[in-house]
């Protein structure tokens, strides 16, 4: 039995937003460094097994797609690989890697105060639909609650949050703090609207 079953990937189609080609690029250099080239082209031909005609080469950085692809792109490589979600966390966590601009930015603020005002607008610059709220901030507990709200895909794709946010949230850090992400709350277990997500850092 696959990981994705037909009528969730129906579902996913459905999906309607856009975003930016930036996300397939660092989930395609994943991709290519664990499998190679041929690894990337039987995940493109597990795409289009599910109906979507992507073609990673055809990819432009700062370019919208369908949201959709983006999600069944990290889906269709979960598939054909047999990866487990701890694998697709690798995943995310290794996507903030690939973007100078992520990395410079993130870089900016040190204080998790400044940095939390910026997430929000982070979110609106690289996706059409949903939103990250910053929910709370306690700076003594040294502790900060995400939602992240009209995005929700797969319950695997909750893990690849995990790692992209905890590597995003670590360039902001000095090299001796140590970010943590955990997800506190799921819309498909928990029956809740959002995916909540609780960060913590030394």
């Amino acid at each position: 039995m696959g990981v994705v079953s037909r009528e969730e990937v129906s579902k996913i189609l459905g999906k309607k937003g856009e975003i930016r080609g930036v996300a397939f690029q660092s989930i395609g250099d994943f991709i290519l460094r664990e499998k190679s080239q041929d690894g990337l082209l039987i995940v493109e031909k597990q795409m289009k097994e599910w109906g979507v005609d992507f073609h990673f080469s055809k990819i432009s950085s700062m370019a919208w797609y369908p949201i959709a692809w983006g999600a069944l792109f990290i889906m269709a490589a979960q598939e054909v690989f047999g990866w487990n979600e701890q694998d697709i966390r690798k995943m995310g966590a290794n996507a903030p890697k690939v973007s100078v601009v992520v990395k410079l930015m993130f870089k900016l603020f040190s204080n998790m105060k400044q940095l939390s005002k910026q997430i929000p607008g982070f979110w609106r610059k690289n996706y059409t639909v949903g939103e990250v709220e910053v929910m709370s901030l306690d700076e003594n507990k040294k502790e900060m609650v995400l939602h992240f709200k009209d995005s929700s895909f797969h319950p695997s794709l909750c893990k690849y949050v995990e790692g992209f946010a905890e590597t995003t949230l670590q360039f902001s850090r000095p090299k001796n703090s140590v970010i943590s992400v955990k997800e506190a709350k799921c819309s498909f277990k928990d029956n809740v609207p959002y995916e909540e997500y609780i960060v913590r850092w030394t």
